[in-house]
């Protein structure tokens, strides 16, 4: 058994300082109660006692690398976004309609620290994906929704956020991705992404990068960046996938967090996105 973390404490936490069973009195929450959280709480450590917590010094030692035009990172990837995807841990606070569980955001944090405390080389990969999905939720259309995010949920999919550049680092003021419209409301994206957590690794079959982008003649500084879904593998209207000229070009490993591919991604001329905002 895993000794990274009390759940005594964290339930005391939970129930005597944020008194989080009166928020079970709200329609939202009316399928929770006490008990439901703590086998909740007891299912997550269970899950990282056997599938976090065993791998992070070796996640370390041995950490994601780029080689040969891809990224290699560990097995245990795979067998966490499927166990993710298969007990609901990707969407366990989204609303029902959209495929989650509609756990009370505190519970569902609750869950992440324990395992961000057995391993934090790996929730990342599955925050990233669960924060993109909801992103789509709340601003897509029922397109994109339905096109993007029970994969993402299912833990089939990864989803990431691109932002950084070379030139400009985190400035949103300086990107200089550039969108140009093309027919029916898709965009073709040109330019280089780097730092983008999870944005490639041997865990998932496709990547979906919300990438921030200048549409052409857009105005300069953050009044001129929309938000686009780039997938690594486009869904085309027969099911299959078509490579969307969206590749990582490197990996770069982070202090303290050296299992977690971090990457450089670059976008070609070839593709297909869709505009959010």
């Amino acid at each position: 058994m895993a000794k990274y973390m009390c759940m005594d404490t964290l339930r005391f936490l939970l129930f005597n300082v944020h008194n989080i069973q009166e928020l079970f009195a709200y329609e939202r929450f009316a399928d929770y109660d006490q008990s439901a959280v703590d086998i909740m709480l007891d299912a997550a450590k269970a899950w990282a006692d056997q599938d976090f917590y065993p791998y992070y010094k070796e996640m370390d030692e041995k950490p994601a690398y780029y080689v040969d035009g891809k990224v290699h990172s560990h097995p245990i990837l795979k067998k966490i976004f499927a166990s993710a995807g298969e007990n609901g841990w990707i969407g366990h606070y989204f609303d029902y309609e959209d495929g989650g569980a509609q756990m009370p955001y505190s519970v569902a944090n609750a869950a992440n620290h324990i395992i961000e405390s057995a391993n934090n080389n790996i929730p990342g990969y599955l925050g990233l994906t669960s924060g993109a999905a909801h992103l789509i939720t709340t601003f897509g259309t029922d397109g994109l929704k339905k096109m993007f995010v029970p994969k993402m949920l299912s833990g089939q999919w990864c989803g990431t956020m691109a932002l950084t550049e070379p030139q400009a680092g985190s400035s949103l003021s300086d990107i200089v991705t550039s969108a140009t419209p093309k027919s029916g409301g898709i965009y073709s994206i040109k330019g280089q992404k780097i730092f983008i957590s999870g944005g490639d690794h041997e865990g998932v079959g496709n990547f979906v990068h919300l990438t921030l982008a200048r549409i052409e003649g857009a105005p300069e500084g953050t009044k001129g960046i929309s938000l686009f879904v780039v997938p690594k593998f486009r869904p085309e209207e027969d099911g299959n996938l078509k490579y969307n000229d969206v590749c990582a070009v490197a990996d770069f490993q982070k202090l303290g967090q050296r299992g977690y591919s971090t990457v450089h991604l670059v976008y070609g001329e070839k593709m297909t996105v869709w505009d959010i905002w």
